[in-house]
C-alpha cells in the first residue's frame, strides 16, 4: 500500500488519525491477502486479549445441540469475530464428567465481583446487565393467537421447571382465566403432558 507499518496498524484497528482513503486502501489490501491479525501478538501489544468468554449452562447436556442456544451463540460468535475478537465457550460438562466452572477457569469469582462487563441471557445474576426474553406476555400472545384461530381446549407442554417456565406458565394461567377457556386435565410424564381427554390443540 506504500504505507508504514504504523499506518497499516491504524487502518485495521480503526483509529482516525488517518485519512478515510487510506484505510479503505489498507483493508482492501489485507482481505485481498486474506489477512488475519495474530491475536497473541496484538494482545501482547495492547495489553488486551481481545477474548470474550461465554459460559454456557447445559443441565440437560445438549451441548451446542439445542436449537435457541445453537443460533444464539452462533450468531454471538460470527458477530464478535468480525469485530476482531475470539471466542471462548465454558461448559460444565466436559468428556461427560460435570466440572464446576472453578475448575475449568479458576478466575471465574474475580471476573463476575470484577469490573469486567458481564452480560447474562435469561438469568439475572449479582445485579449485572441482563438480556430477557419477555416470556409472560410472550405466552399471553401465543394463547391469543390459538383463541384467535378458534382453539378452545389449549394446553402447555414443557419441559424442566425453570424460572424462564415459570414465567411462561404464569402467562398461560393468566391468559386462559381473562379468556374464560378451562384447561383440560393432565399428567406429566417424562416431561410430556398426555391430556386425559386427548383434546389438546398446539
Amino acid at each position: 500500500c506504500g504505507v508504514s507499518v504504523a499506518t497499516v496498524s491504524k487502518a485495521l484497528n480503526g483509529q482516525h488519525d488517518i485519512s478515510d482513503a487510506t484505510r479503505a486502501r489498507v483493508r482492501e489490501a489485507a482481505e485481498r491477502l486474506g489477512y488475519v491479525p495474530n491475536m497473541a501478538a496484538r494482545s501482547m501489544k495492547t495489553n488486551r486479549t481481545y477474548n470474550l468468554g461465554v459460559l454456557f449452562v447445559d443441565e440437560r447436556q445438549s451441548g451446542l445441540g439445542h436449537e435457541y442456544f445453537s443460533a444464539v451463540l452462533d450468531s454471538f460468535k460470527v458477530r464478535v469475530e468480525r469485530l476482531g475478537y475470539d471466542i471462548t465457550f465454558i461448559n460444565r460438562n466436559l468428556g461427560g464428567k460435570t466440572m464446576t466452572y472453578l475448575e475449568h477457569c479458576p478466575q471465574v469469582v474475580e471476573l463476575v465481583n470484577s469490573d469486567v462487563p458481564v452480560v447474562t441471557i435469561d438469568h439475572v445474576f449479582n445485579n449485572r446487565m441482563a438480556i430477557l426474553s419477555d416470556n409472560v406476555n410472550g405466552l399471553q400472545a401465543l394463547v391469543r393467537c390459538a383463541y384467535a384461530n378458534g382453539h378452545r381446549r389449549i394446553a402447555f407442554i414443557h419441559g424442566e421447571r425453570t424460572a424462564v417456565t415459570e414465567n411462561r406458565l404464569a402467562g398461560f394461567y393468566k391468559t386462559c382465566a381473562e379468556l374464560g377457556l378451562e384447561i383440560p386435565d393432565a399428567y406429566v410424564r417424562e416431561g410430556v403432558y398426555h391430556d386425559a381427554d386427548r383434546c389438546a390443540e398446539e
